[in-house]
């Protein structure tokens, strides 16, 4: 027999994985807020993908991670798929860079890879004078 999440555990393992409730159900984040940044190696995610795999962009100049804080989250559910989105984060970059997608983690000494997405269409290529990356971080069950 497989393995069935109702909606509503859709809805609290979205809202316990970004962050927007604390360990013990209450609204508002006990474990850190959660990190979004980029990378830039020629990644196709896969499920023995590390945070060691992966090239984060912090070599190029003007990039820095945002910070995803737990409440600016949105949870909806349409037909049976419970989707958590954060808002629009741009990253401007001074300088060339080649980036493939973008991946969040959690804060903290050591942060931990919670999942990864690799842009349709990449690579996006930036040429030398720089430009920006648009993203809009999203998450879905079903």
């Amino acid at each position: 027999m497989s393995l069935l999440v109702p909606d509503i555990g859709e809805i609290l393992m979205l809202q316990y994985l970004t962050n927007m409730l604390s360990t013990d159900g209450t609204p508002g984040p006990s474990g850190g807020h959660r990190l979004l940044r980029l990378f830039t190696n020629n990644l196709t995610p896969a499920e023995g993908t590390t945070q060691a795999t992966i090239s984060e962009a912090v070599g190029s100049t003007g990039y820095a991670p945002y910070t995803l804080v737990g409440s600016s989250w949105t949870t909806t559910q349409v037909g049976g798929t419970t989707t958590a989105v954060y808002s629009e984060q741009t990253f401007t970059f001074t300088t060339a860079v080649t980036v493939y997608g973008y991946y969040v983690t959690t804060i903290g000494g050591s942060p931990e890879l919670l999942w990864l997405e690799r842009f349709s269409g990449a690579p996006f290529i930036l040429p030398s004078g720089g430009g920006q990356i648009a993203i809009s971080p999203r998450i879905s069950l079903d």
